[in-house]
Order: structure tokens, then C-alpha cells, then sequence
């Protein structure tokens, strides 16, 4: 028996799923996760530094760029975003890219993960 894994209808599900920033008087739109080159950089940097980790000025504009793309990067660029700015900026995308859980309470859970609910592991 095959099994077959559809990345592309995945992809396609998740393309409407976009994050807004409204910013300059507009509304950028970003992917519903971010590239995995910039992922990596800031889990390196947070591994290192913890929540309390500054960003390089160079990596403030690479990961912008790749976040928001060129044009859109250019866009906040061009309308006087500071560098203090689009660190902030960096970081509350990573909290919506990357939400802690949230904490455990003293009751306990008897619904089942979504996870399961879909069969996935």
C-alpha cells in the first residue's frame, strides 16, 4: 500500500493564513511562517542570548528582508524606520511565529491534542 504526504495541498491551506502589520499607514502581509534561514538565525541567537538577546544591526535588515520581502522591506525603509524599531518589530513576529505555551493549570486536559483528533503524531 502507498502512502502518499500532499506538501502542496498543506501549502495551499496555509497560503490564506497571513499575518498583517499595519504600519506607515498600510498593511503588509507576511507569510504564515517565516523562511527557515531567518528561523534559524533568531533560534541561534535566542539559544545564546535568551529572550534577552540583541540583534545585530546586519541581522535586523537580513531578516527583515527575507521576512517582509524586498519591496515591503523598502517600503518601512524608505518611511524612516528606525533600527530600535524593526528589532521590536523582529521580536513581536517572533512571538507570533513562535507563541510559548501556555502555562499548565492544576486541571488537567481530557480532550484530546489536535494532533491526534487528525491522526498526525
Amino acid at each position: 500500500m502507498t502512502k502518499t504526504i500532499d506538501f502542496d495541498a498543506y501549502r495551499a491551506e496555509r497560503a490564506d493564513e497571513k499575518i498583517i502589520i499595519k504600519a506607515l499607514g498600510e498593511e503588509l502581509e507576511l507569510p504564515p511562517s517565516p523562511p527557515l534561514s531567518t528561523m534559524e538565525k533568531l533560534l541561534a541567537l535566542y539559544k545564546q542570548s535568551g529572550s534577552k538577546a540583541t540583534i545585530p544591526e546586519e541581522e535586523v535588515i537580513t531578516m527583515l528582508e527575507a521576512l517582509l520581502g524586498k519591496k515591503q522591506y523598502r517600503k518601512l525603509s524608505d518611511g524612516g524606520l528606525t533600527v530600535e524599531e524593526a528589532e521590536w518589530l523582529i521580536k513581536e513576529l517572533w512571538k507570533q511565529y513562535n507563541p510559548q505555551p501556555k502555562e499548565q493549570s492544576d486541571t488537567k486536559n481530557t480532550e484530546a491534542s489536535t494532533s491526534r483528533k487528525n491522526g498526525d503524531l
